[in-house]
Parts: structure tokens; sequence; C-alpha cells
């Protein structure tokens, strides 16, 4: 298609595994299965749910097993699972609860679905973009809304009709979505550019963009009011990833944002845009924030911790929060872990992510991704009361362990994060951290010379050596470099790095959407597959081979005076469309800022001159479909 594009590291190990191995397989008999060979009891992964306005049914979005749940959250049990598509992300479920909808993350569409009973039905499917995760309905029924990563869009979908009806222009990697109860505006959570947008449904219109300093944001909700809004979210502290930095919230931390989607005409640009908690006790951190939900009187906040295995809640009628406004705190503040009853902690294991509240206002219902289940937690007492098995293997695989160690932040010091935080879904969250793989630190004061962006891992057990220097070749003792330098956490076990580098290499790109339907390329894209391989250009004298990079050591003009290593390892051009921004340091936000800049191919290769405009063009489109 086209488209504009805790515990001991031990304890915390077994509660994941007590988790995933938890219940039979309710659902198993009474799956509608397409595809040959589906027979295989698949896990189930929920990575998203929805539940209907008057608490039955509900909704899963199972991302491993390519199919949604229909759940009874009263009586427990599984009532149907369909198989939907390439990859589930996101699922919205209709007020009256008998119309769905799921966006499928590399499937780039959005599949209809029709319940009546104890049964779903896909009535039809729109092709919605590339790599499309949140989605949500406006509270009519009629419409749906649906956050379209690589494009940076939100679409709108007329469900009844099954077409896209418009497309708006929102910030970097859209993720989460809410709309308010009167359906006027949406909220929507910009995973990359660390902002959120407020979108005026009406008027088909970005009404604001606020930066809230975050980053890696997931679940966004709206408070019952409709004048809130909430998101989960990581911040980037910028500091060398030492022992000392980590502790102090230096290096990353958790949050939960909070922004007003109403302006008050009086108030002159007063108010504050939006106010943070840090989700940081110093000495346990909290670790990948994922999601987030408020009950109907806004007594009860609730934020899931994927890393950390546990949900977070917070109450507000007892005594104020402490939100600071338009900063936050390196870590908790201290007066909420005076017992208080306003911060308690429930242990889930396994990697909790989306979160609804029942209308009881204390019930949560949660997606437990490596648990293969959705858990019951009472808010009010801070309990797990049951969990709601959705089918899966009863043995653990040597690739699913290693998805568990990926997901573990017990793993490193303190609990602060996990190999996920940072290479977001086993690819990257576009940023850069100041850590020893390059062979130096800076420990004084920011030195952006010593930091490196986050590289995917996608095929990244096919493009060896490793590091952005290329001194690494091995990857099992990449793997421990990682966790005992990087992470400074313990020295992982033969077992562990086996299990991690199995589920390494099953981490893959989705299709291309900058191909033709039929996977060939564009007519600018071929032109530009000969200005590559040009003398001119010369950008297959190091990015070449299959994966693109010839796994040798260059010298490009980027190098630094106090570099501990010489020259840099080239990295594959695969998937280059969404690997922004550029360069080992994050230079370039842009392809073009990088070909005409400080990796342009006269300077880098040594070609005849500058290329035209249109062969930059030609020159971006190749890049763009590898």
């Amino acid at each position: 298609m086209r488209s504009r594009v805790v515990v001991s590291v031990g304890m915390a190990l077994m509660l994941a595994v007590a988790a995933v191995r938890g219940g039979d397989s309710p659902g198993a008999a009474n799956v509608d299965r397409e595809k040959p060979g589906a027979h295989d009891e698949p896990y189930r992964s929920p990575i998203a749910l929805a539940l209907s306005a008057d608490g039955s049914p509900l909704l899963t979005a199972n991302q491993t097993a390519g199919t949604v749940s229909l759940v009874d959250p009263i009586a427990g049990k599984v009532l149907h699972e369909v198989r939907t598509g390439d990859k589930p992300a996101g699922v919205a479920l209709s007020r009256d609860g008998h119309r769905g909808a799921v966006a499928h993350w590399y499937g780039y569409d959005l599949a209809v679905l029709d319940i009546q009973g104890d049964r779903i039905a896909i009535a039809g499917r729109v092709e919605v973009g590339p790599e499309p995760r949140g989605v949500t309905i406006a509270p009519d029924g009629s419409t749906a809304f649906v956050a379209v990563g690589v494009s940076n869009e939100v679409v709108r979908v007329d469900l009844a009709a099954r077409r896209v009806t418009g497309r708006l222009a929102v910030g970097r990697e859209p993720r989460g979505l809410a709309i308010t109860p009167d359906g006027s505006r949406l909220l929507v959570g910009n995973s990359r550019s660390g902002d959120v947008s407020i979108v005026d449904v009406q008027r088909w219109r970005v009404e604001r963009t606020l930066p809230i300093d975050g980053d890696n944001l997931r679940q966004v909700t709206i408070a019952a009011d409709g004048k809130t809004g909430y998101v989960a979210h990581m911040r980037n502290r910028k500091f060398a990833t030492t022992r000392r930095n980590i502790d102090l919230g230096w290096v990353l931390g958790q949050r939960l944002t909070r922004v007003p989607l109403e302006v008050d005409a009086d108030a002159n640009g007063s108010s504050p845009s939006y106010s943070t908690l840090s989700l940081d006790p110093q000495g346990k951190a909290g670790s990948d924030a994922h999601g987030m939900a408020v009950n109907p009187s806004g007594t009860l906040l609730v934020v899931s911790l994927g890393g950390t295995h546990e949900l977070m809640i917070f109450r507000t009628d007892r005594k104020r929060l402490p939100w600071r406004d338009e900063s936050s705190r390196d870590v908790m503040a201290a007066e909420l872990l005076r017992n208080d009853g306003r911060f308690r902690r429930v242990a889930l294991g396994g990697r909790p992510t989306e979160l609804a509240f029942a209308p009881d206002g204390k019930t949560v219902y949660v997606a437990n991704y490596l648990a293969d289940a959705v858990q019951v937690v009472d808010a009010e007492s801070a309990r797990l009361v049951r969990k709601i098995p959705l089918g899966g293997p009863k043995t653990i695989s040597l690739v699913r362990r290693g998805e568990i160690l990926f997901h573990d932040a017990a793993r490193s010091f303190n609990q602060w994060y996990s190999c996920n935080t940072c290479h977001s879904d086993g690819h990257t969250n576009g940023l850069d951290f100041d850590t020893l793989n390059d062979g130096r630190q800076d420990l004084s004061t920011f030195h952006l010379r010593s930091r490196k962006r986050v590289p995917t891992l996608r095929r990244v057990t096919l493009t060896g050596p490793w590091t952005w220097h290329g001194w690494q070749t091995n990857l099992d003792d990449a793997m421990v470099e990682s966790f005992t330098k990087s992470m400074q956490g313990p020295r992982p076990s033969k077992d562990d790095v086996k299990a991690l580098v199995a589920y390494l290499g099953t981490l893959d790109y989705p299709r291309n959407p900058y191909r033709q339907p039929d996977g060939t390329l564009s007519d600018a894209a071929r032109r530009g597959q000969d200005i590559f391989r040009s003398a001119r250009a010369a950008c297959n004298t190091c990015h070449n081979g299959p994966e693109f990079t010839d796994g040798k050591i260059h010298t490009a003009g980027l190098e630094e005076s106090d570099d501990a290593y010489r020259g840099y390892n080239p990295p594959s051009l695969r998937g280059l469309y969404d690997k922004d921004p550029y360069l080992h340091d994050g230079r370039s936000k842009t392809l073009r800022d990088a070909l005409v800049g400080p990796h342009n191919p006269d300077t880098v290769a040594g070609g005849s001159g500058e290329l035209s405009d249109q062969e930059l063009d030609d020159l971006i489109a190749y890049l763009n479909s590898l």
C-alpha cells in the first residue's frame, strides 16, 4: 500500500514465569482460525483491552496470536476468540458493546468487529496506513480514530461505510488515543516527539500541541468530566549510566502526567500546561510505565509498569497529590512513601500493559502480555483478586523466556529499566544515551559526543559486528556487556544469554510502506537505486549485501578526537524510514539533513560533486524503500 508516510532478580523472573505458566487454555476450543497450522497453541500476549460502558463484555488484542478475545469479566471466562490480523496493537469497543475495532501494527489495517451475544464476527477491514497502534471509538459508535505511527497521523474511519474519511497530522509516532465522553476532543500521545496533541473532532484540527518533556508515551486516558487527560511515560534525563546517576533518577525515570483539555480564557496563559508525578521510589524504582486509568469519581489513578511487573495506585481523596507543574522530580516525592494510603504498589508478575476501570470505580482490569491473561485488581484494597486466562502453551519456550528477560527491569540496578525501555518493542525509541558501549562516558556534564542513539534490534542477529564502533564481535558477549554495563545489573547466565539471543532472532521489520503494492520499487526509487550504486554517491561501498552493511569499520568524517575506538560500523539501511533521527549521535533529524550535511556522499565516499535536488529526492526514495 501507499501511505503518507521489587524484588530480587530471581524472584522477579519467578513471578514472570509463574504468571506465564498460570492457567489452562479455556478459550482454545472456541477459537476461529483461518490459517493452516494454526492448531498449535500460541501465546496470546494481550497488549491492549477495551471495556463496554456497562462493564461487560471486554475485548483484548492478543499480539502474538493475532487474535481478539471476547471476555465476560464478571464470569471470568473467554467467550470467543477470532483471528483478526498481523500483530494486533490496539482495540476499542462501542459503549453498548456491540461494535469493536482492532488496529494491526504489522497488518496496516483496522478490522471492524460485530459482537452479538458471545460471538465476534469480522464485519470488514479498512487500510489505514503503516504501523497503526491505538484506536478509540466515538461515543455514538459511528466513527473510529486510529493512531498511525509511521505516517504520524490520526486517521478517522466511518465504521458503517468502512472507509477513511480524514487524516490529520500530529506528532512523531502517535500511539495512545482517548476521546472525551461528549466526543468533542481527542487526546493523542506522540511517543517519539514527546508531546500530546489535543484534537478538535468537529473541526478536525489540532487545537493544541503540548510538549510534556516525556518519552515512550503509551496509554492515554481522559477523566469522566472530560476536562483532564493523563498519560504514563518515561523521561530521558541524559546523564551517564553510572550506578550513582541511575539511582538519583538522572539517567531516566517513569512519570505520570496530566494535561488540561480545556483552556481558561481568563487565565492569560498563566495556567500550567501539564503537571507530573514521578513514579520512582529511590532504591526500588518503577520501569516501563505503560497503562493508565482513572476511576469515574477521579479518586483513584492507576498506572501499570511492565518492567517491574506491577500496578501503582494513587488516591486523590485523602490529601493532595504532590504534582509538579511543568517539570518533574527525579525520584518519587518522599511524602508519598509515608504509608498514608495515597500510594500503593501491587505485584502482578508478567508484563501488565493497558488498564480499564469497571463501572463500580474500584475494579481494574489489566491486560498482562506475558501472563497471557486479564488480571482483576481491587484498587480500593490494592489486591490482585482474580486472573482470567486467555489460553497459551503450558510450557515456556526458549524464545518466550528470552522475551521475559528482555522486559525484566529487575535485571538492572535497582530495577530502573529493562532492555525494552530503550529498544522499544525490539526496535528503537529514537533516543540517545551515554553508556559505556563506545568505551567512554562523560561524568561531569552533558557531552553530546559521548551519547549514542539507540539502534534497532530488528534482524540484529544478522548484522554483526555490534555497537556503533563495531568493536563487539560476539553477540553473546554483547548481551553480557549490556546487562552488566549499560544496565549496571548482575551478570546473566549462559542460559539467559541463549534465551535472549533466541528472542532477538525473532525480531524483524514490518513490510515497507514505501514499496509498490506488489513489493517493487517506484520509478523514483529505481532511479535512486542507480545513484546509490553509482560512483557519484558510492553508498554501496559500505552499505552492501543483503543487510546493507559490510560489517567493517570505516572512517566517515564523524569521528571525535577523544573517541576510544576509531571509525564506525555502518548500520543496516533496512527500515531506514523509521530509524530517525540519523547517524550515531542523532545529529540529523531527517535523511535529507544527513545527506546534505555531515554524511553527504561527496564527503563520505569521495564522490564527484554534490547531488542535484532531483537526484537527492530519488536517492531518498530508494533509501526509504529498503
